[in-house]
């Protein structure tokens, strides 16, 4: 969905630093060499800019990058993630399969289902399985009480 120097969700934190960039993408059953590929891309070609965390988010899966790395790399994501748990509160009744979301509603699904995230209160008690990783890559430290929204990066 992104377009050149948009971003389909931004995320910064309270004090308005860019924390996470997302890139929605509506490929399911991505190999990690296509994910890899798919980072290092978007990255050499300027599509989008720099920041300590990186999310491509597919309807099966979330793969996150720390600043770990160099974004002109390919490397695969630091966390893999299944979406359906995280995502399915979100998909409505009758349940909508996320497969059969546009890039367009795969958007507004990360988008709210990130806002949640950012006004939660998760610790390591509190949090499901699923929202582990979270916590275990800074991420929801980084986005906590921050903001999320659609634009130019």
């Amino acid at each position: 969905m992104a377009t050149a120097n948009l971003v389909d969700v931004a995320v910064y934190s309270p004090d308005h630093r860019l924390q996470l960039v997302v890139e929605v993408h509506t490929k399911t059953k991505a190999t990690v060499e296509w994910v890899a590929n798919m980072r290092r891309n978007l990255f050499a070609h300027g599509v989008i800019s720099t920041s300590p965390y990186f999310l491509l988010a597919l309807p099966d899966k979330l793969c996150l990058w720390t600043n770990a790395s160099s974004p002109f790399d390919v490397v695969p994501p630091e966390y893999e993630v299944d979406t359906a748990p995280l995502f399915a509160k979100y998909l409505g009744e009758p349940v909508v399969a996320l497969e059969e979301l546009s890039e367009f509603g795969l958007a507004l699904v990360v988008r709210s289902w990130l806002n949640d995230v950012i006004y939660s209160n998760l610790t390591r008690e509190t949090a499901q399985p699923d929202q582990l990783w979270l916590l275990d890559s800074g991420l929801y430290e980084a986005i906590k009480n921050g903001s999320a929204r659609t634009e130019a990066a």
